[in-house]
């Protein structure tokens, strides 16, 4: 019998750059730090199935899928500012938001660069699907599913999940499936996927009323599913509403999927709100591995850092055991 491995990408090390969220007062409301890629590895470094490498994708190559994704004077902007802020300086005075959403995230030195890192990391894991991987997990920050055209917010300044699905359609995959199991709603990749009619895009997130973005969202099109919980989900609502999705994922014809990863579904997530157990992630992880696909995971949301390893360890062991379990069968 063959065995199955998850490739994890490890993104290249940007020290010091973190993206806080502020207040509509100013006030730092929270950060998002390299903290939470390292409890994840150690999570993931149980499994021995894991295999790990870091980003190898050339600049020209990063480059070529930023353009496919975001505007040129979107990314003009965040190079702009990558550049001239330095130090402690932050930045929040910008027009790149999304319709009916107030900045929150200030740009910062590095900004550009960081975010780079995690579109490259983004590419490289689908980079892995497209060479034959049944499974492979880019470790990006910061997160990036709130990252439109040619806007930002909530962390995000480029989107990572739609490099991911960019990538794999480039390498000649499609029709691509992308599903978002992150706390929010990712508005960024709901808007960039709109226009395309070989991605199916499905998210289950807490009521867009009451969390980010503040606002009613409607999908574009039949090819998006939204799952809008206004209350906390039992662990049975919510592994419902997953195996749904990946069922209509399915039957669009999807080839592989894309799936934006957040750890910030479970009890006491600072940026959340929901009361999960950790070990929701090994369901999670069957219920993807039976969908029996290629499957890129690229990580966004999970900021309770006490909780992240445990959370990446019964991902991981729910998705291989359930792998292997196919590939007997």
């Amino acid at each position: 019998m063959s065995s199955l491995s998850l490739e994890v990408i490890l993104q290249r090390e940007m020290q010091g750059a973190s993206p806080i969220i502020v207040t509509s007062e100013g006030n730092k409301a929270g950060q998002e730090v390299e903290e939470r890629s390292q409890r994840i590895i150690k999570g993931l470094e149980r499994l021995p199935e894991c295999n790990f490498s870091t980003a190898d994708v050339s600049d020209r190559s990063v480059d070529s899928v930023l353009q496919q994704i975001h505007h040129q004077e979107y990314l003009e902007f965040l190079a702009h500012w990558n550049r001239t802020l330095v130090g402690e300086a932050l930045l929040l005075d910008y027009p790149y938001l999304d319709e009916g959403i107030k900045a929150d995230t200030p740009l910062f030195e590095g900004v550009y660069d960081l975010s780079r890192e995690g579109i490259r990391t983004a590419i490289a894991a689908a980079q892995q699907v497209a060479h034959g991987a049944s499974f492979s997990y880019a470790l990006c920050r910061p997160p990036g599913h709130h990252a439109g055209p040619a806007w930002l917010g909530g962390y995000c300044f480029l989107n990572n999940a739609v490099a991911s699905v960019v990538t794999l359609l480039n390498s000649g995959i499609g029709p691509i499936g992308l599903i978002d199991i992150d706390f929010h709603f990712g508005n960024g990749s709901a808007a960039l996927l709109a226009e395309r009619p070989d991605v199916w895009f499905g998210s289950i997130h807490n009521s867009t009323i009451l969390s980010y973005p503040y606002k009613d969202v409607q999908p574009a099109s039949d090819r998006q599913t939204f799952v809008s919980f206004s209350h906390p989900p039992s662990s049975e609502e919510f592994l419902t509403q997953v195996d749904q999705l990946i069922q209509k994922s399915l039957d669009f014809g999807c080839a592989a999927l894309v799936v934006s990863v957040g750890y910030d579904i479970i009890i006491n997530d600072p940026h959340g709100g929901w009361d999960l157990p950790p070990s929701i992630f090994e369901e999670i992880g069957q219920i993807l591995a039976q969908a029996s696909i290629p499957l890129c995971f690229v990580q966004e949301g999970g900021y309770l850092l006490d909780s992240l390893e445990e959370c990446a360890y019964k991902f991981g062991f729910g998705l291989l055991q359930s792998g292997q379990q196919s590939i007997g069968d």
